[in-house]
């Protein structure tokens, strides 16, 4: 199986929404993403439930991952445990840094800056939404390997992940592929 996630722009209107309504139509749009996901992957998309802890919950033996910011969405799916996340790069809080990756993590990419602070957290968030956990076990996802610009392994419970990255305006989306070639779907225009 080759995954296919999907990165989709966010309309100006949806994006200036507030609160639940903006939540709800990112999601909307997230859920479009992910039915282009399943239609590359021949897949016919099942009933789209989430479980009381707010975890998506598998339909006919597939996982389902979606990811959502005021400009973007990120969506994918598998036959095996599934995560993506994007995020925007941009300065946050500097006591970030620390909270996210140790010393010896940040060697790995030459220090730390919010280029690779972004890359580290959408890998680690990616590997923890396929967990089904949220961003409490942060510091338990290690970076083991950074192959590439595009390519992390990390270690979490024992098993090793491996991470593909894509940047796309001032954007990251990180995707647990593992042993699966990724092809990146990227909707230019708002559909």
């Amino acid at each position: 199986m080759t995954l296919y996630p999907v990165i989709m722009p966010v309309d100006e209107v949806s994006s200036r929404l507030f609160g639940k309504k903006k939540v709800e139509r990112l999601s909307a749009i997230a859920r479009e993403a992910l039915r282009l996901s399943a239609n590359k992957s021949g897949i016919a998309l099942g009933e789209l439930r989430k479980d009381r802890d707010d975890r998506p919950v598998p339909f006919d033996g597939i996982y389902w991952s979606l990811s959502h910011k005021s400009k973007y969405v990120a969506a994918v799916l598998c036959t095996e445990k599934i995560g993506i996340d994007i995020e925007e790069i941009k300065p946050r809080s500097e006591r970030f840094f620390n909270k996210t990756a140790s010393a010896k993590e940040w060697d790995l990419v030459g220090g730390k800056n919010w280029c690779n602070f972004y890359r580290y957290w959408t890998a680690k968030e990616s590997v923890l939404k396929a967990d089904g956990l949220g961003i409490g076990g942060l510091l338990q996802c290690r970076i083991t390997s950074v192959l590439n610009d595009t390519n992390i392994e990390i270690f979490y419970k024992g098993q090793r992940f491996k991470i593909e990255q894509l940047y796309y305006r001032d954007h990251i989306v990180s995707v647990v592929k593992n042993d699966y070639p990724v092809e990146w779907i990227v909707i230019h225009g708002v559909t």
